[in-house]
């Protein structure tokens, strides 16, 4: 069953084309990621699963800032604990003329973001991330997105790692908002 969906969203996505990304001043993106795997480079190896909501604006054609929400569930060595962060963020996506890559309907984008975060048993500390990522556009508006960030928290119960994050982002067009009025 899962092969069969697979190959349903590839064959879907394939026949759209190379779809045009919003990624103009004024629109707004809106999404997140629905799963994360963190490798735990320097803290241990550990099982992490969580959501991060977020919402940004481009304040100039390809480039974002917003805001994060960061919820997860962590499993590390017979101990369960739960994350929560809050941070801002800003992206640049590189023009599509600076990245040379197979996938035609996709963006590079690095991305970097500071705020709180902490878990369980443990004060909240000064976190910063920062990474790469790709968002495939599965339409104008819709991109399935990797992002793989360096994050880490200072203070009492410092971390740090490597975290997959794996989602979605909608982008609304400024022609939106301006057809709304």
């Amino acid at each position: 069953m899962k092969k069969i969906l697979l190959s349903t969203i590839i064959v879907f996505a394939c026949s759209l084309g190379i779809a045009n990304a919003q990624l103009q001043k004024g629109s707004t993106l809106v999404g997140g990621s629905i799963g994360q795997i963190d490798f735990g480079i320097g803290s241990g190896s550990k099982f992490n699963i969580g959501i991060t909501p977020r919402i940004g604006y481009f304040i100039q054609d390809n480039i974002a800032l917003g805001g994060k929400v960061d919820l997860g569930y962590t499993s590390q060595e017979n101990n369960d604990t739960f994350n929560y962060g809050l941070n801002a963020f800003g992206r640049y996506y590189f023009g599509e003329n600076e990245f040379e890559t197979l996938l035609k309907q996709g963006r590079w984008f690095l991305e970097a973001g500071a705020g709180l975060a902490g878990h369980t048993g443990n004060e909240v500390g000064f976190n910063v991330n920062f990474g790469p990522g790709y968002a495939y556009f599965l339409s104008d508006n819709v991109a399935v997105e990797a992002l793989l960030l360096y994050n880490t928290t200072l203070g009492k119960g410092s971390t740090n790692g490597l975290v997959l994050n794996v989602g979605f982002q909608i982008y609304f067009p400024t022609s939106t908002y301006k057809s709304a009025r």
